[in-house]
């Protein structure tokens, strides 16, 4: 599934509120309290000095549960993509030349048979030189594949129905979104509407017909956008009142199930809060999500859902612990995960269980598992 908003992890801090009150990345209430499953606010220590390690997670697919795959960064000036894998007793990262030069890896998504990474080459801790970046990983073999011009921007959500479809999206350095279609043999620019504008952060499928993207604009509400098999056409989403929103990810099961995640702006109070929009094949509808407690606001980056009524959105929590919510067909509810972290990335199983990725202070990575009963936290090695 296709993910969020900007998979840089930037911590919600009263700095990030100012930047959302200009409206750059704003939003609307969600109005539910934290349910009974929050646990007592963890004391979150400062982050350590970064080192010349694995610095973020970004995205995260599961295809089993010996199976699962997590991309994101090393620290320092010049960061190297990460691509780990879990091989059902732990997490390691994998070596390839193809992974050596510059770049950072921020989404993920199986097809049958091997995985698509996408990112930006080039990156620098200024963001300069970036170009987008498309990695194919089939068995050991990890190869970067053409995108087509222009080529300045960042991809920032994939998501595959088969060996013969595909999506990655993001943005054109100085010319706005961008939708990119892989039909087998090459990926290709997918055309948008004239009045599409910002930055496509998130992308879902299901079908070669039936396919979900989010656009967050420099102002006003995020846009949904919707594949019918021949063109991206607008849908309408919910309008709230005194408030805007962004949307951090997307993800559907059926043409008639799907969810977008993100945070609201109240600019009368100046605060942030959840916001979760859910498609019933009919129409986006707000649905009330949970705001645990802390001093500067709740933001969720992601969502995976495996059923009608199994699903989870992850993000950041500025009182500092792990943010995790979860849909159990009827409400959504807050559950207490470990750690401190900003979770950037989600992905859930059929079987319910699943896995969590993100950063400790954008300075460490943190890997979150989901054993159907609690969330754990696992090393990567």
């Amino acid at each position: 599934m296709g993910t969020r908003r900007n998979r840089e992890i930037q911590f919600l801090s009263a700095a990030a509120l100012a930047f959302w009150a200009t409206g750059i990345a704003a939003a609307g209430s969600a109005g539910a309290s934290a349910s009974a499953a929050t646990a007592t606010p963890t004391a979150c220590p400062h982050a350590v000095a970064a080192t010349a390690a694995p610095k973020a997670l970004a995205g995260v697919t599961a295809i089993s549960a010996k199976d699962a795959w997590a991309v994101g960064w090393t620290s320092g000036a010049l960061p190297k993509p990460i691509l780990a894998h879990w091989n059902g007793s732990n997490w390691s990262t994998v070596s390839s030349p193809t992974l050596q030069t510059p770049a950072v890896l921020l989404a993920v998504a199986k097809f049958r048979g091997g995985l698509w990474a996408v990112g930006a080459s080039g990156q620098t801790v200024g963001g300069q030189h970036r170009a987008h970046l498309i990695l194919r990983v089939t068995g050991t073999t990890v190869r970067a594949v053409r995108t087509p011009k222009p080529l300045g921007g960042k991809l920032l959500g994939v998501t595959a129905t088969s060996t013969r479809n595909a999506w990655a999206v993001g943005y054109n350095a100085g010319s706005g979104p961008l939708i990119l279609h892989w039909n087998g043999t090459a990926w290709t620019r997918s055309a948008l509407p004239a009045h599409a504008r910002g930055r496509i952060n998130g992308v879902t499928a299901t079908s070669a017909t039936n396919a979900w993207a989010i656009d967050n604009r420099s102002h006003g509400n995020a846009q949904i956008w919707h594949w019918n098999g021949k063109r991206w056409s607008r849908v309408a989403t919910p309008v709230i009142k005194g408030q805007t929103y962004s949307l951090g990810g997307v993800a559907a099961t059926s043409a008639r199930n799907a969810w977008a995640v993100g945070t609201s702006f109240v600019p009368a109070t100046v605060t942030v809060r959840t916001v979760i929009l859910h498609w019933n094949g009919a129409r986006w509808r707000r649905m009330p999500s949970p705001n645990p407690p802390s001093p500067d606001g709740d933001a969720l980056l992601a969502v995976s859902a495996s059923s009608a009524d199994n699903a989870w959105a992850v993000g950041s929590n500025s009182a500092g612990p792990s943010l995790t919510e979860h849909w159990t067909g009827t409400s959504w509810r807050a559950v207490s995960a470990p750690g401190c972290a900003d979770l950037a990335g989600v992905s859930i199983l059929p079987s319910g269980r699943g896995w969590a990725v993100g950063s400790f202070g954008n300075r460490m990575p943190v890997i979150l598992e989901w054993n159907g009963t609690s969330w754990q936290s696992m090393p990567l090695t």
